[in-house]
């Protein structure tokens, strides 16, 4: 059965693909969804998850759906789909083709299925529980780094300015001119596939919504690593969450407890 989840999922992730790449800098149209300055929604974010719940929809159509733009789809079941159209629409809005689309599965509140796709890269990310994390269809794997100031790291601040901001950017800073560095890419989905194929070894953030990160969660699992909250609990969407290739999870949590 896992297998025909990750084939609806993979299909609904190209074919939203299409859509990003064929409007990509034609934008007529982009706005704020909330007072924040970053918080930005397209007409092309719209068209994504309205093609990705019809494709999820044509087979299962009892699934629960919960989608960025287009809000709950809530129904009696025990899978529910999470669904970013456009993980990273400010660098989409600007012209910057580091975005992706994001969907995951869950069934009951456990991630099953998990797809995070680049259509400008043509890289494919994709897992099932107990099946492994694959790139393109070769199987990937986080990195077997021990040592903290050995790592590339990456970052999300919180979307709200609050009083813990200033923390933010003093443990950034700290981690920053320790290690290799820390970046801000602007897609939570691909920094979570970048450390499950090994390309970086941590990522945290704060305030996620679930659509962000319900893909990459299984994405990171699959490949070894290790997602938590700030503590070191089991992670539960829309928390803190610190993620790595799992050796240097200990060490990031110290960094990290202020958070």
């Amino acid at each position: 059965m896992l297998d025909s989840f990750l084939k609806v999922a993979i299909h609904a992730s190209k074919t939203s693909g299409k859509i990003l790449v064929e409007y990509f800098e034609k934008l007529n149209d982009t706005y704020q969804k909330t007072e924040n300055i970053r918080d930005l929604v397209t007409e092309v974010d719209k068209l994504s998850e309205k093609n990705i719940k019809g494709e999820i929809k044509k087979v299962f159509p009892s699934h629960s759906i919960i989608g960025e733009e287009l809000g709950e789809k809530m129904m009696e079941s025990d899978y529910c789909w999470y669904i970013d159209p456009i993980d990273g629409t400010v660098n989409y809005s600007q012209g910057i083709p580091f975005c992706a689309i994001s969907i995951g599965l869950e069934y009951r509140k456990q991630m099953i299925v998990g797809v995070v796709f680049n259509p400008f890269t043509k890289e494919l990310f994709y897992t099932s529980k107990e099946n492994g994390s694959f790139l393109n269809g070769k199987r990937i794997q986080v990195s077997v780094k021990e040592s903290l100031e050995t790592g590339l790291y990456i970052a999300a601040f919180s979307s709200q300015t609050t009083k813990t901001r200033g923390q933010e950017y003093k443990i950034f800073g700290e981690i920053n001119d320790s290690t290799l560095g820390v970046l801000r890419t602007g897609s939570a989905a691909l920094s979570m596939a970048y450390l499950a194929c090994g390309r970086i070894d941590g990522f945290w953030a704060k305030d996620l919504y679930s659509w962000d990160i319900a893909a990459g969660i299984l994405l990171v699992q699959e490949a070894g690593g290790k997602v938590s909250d700030t503590r070191g609990r089991p992670y539960k969407l829309q928390t803190e969450l610190i993620a790595s290739n799992g050796r240097l999870h200990g060490h990031l949590l110290k960094k990290l407890r202020n958070l």
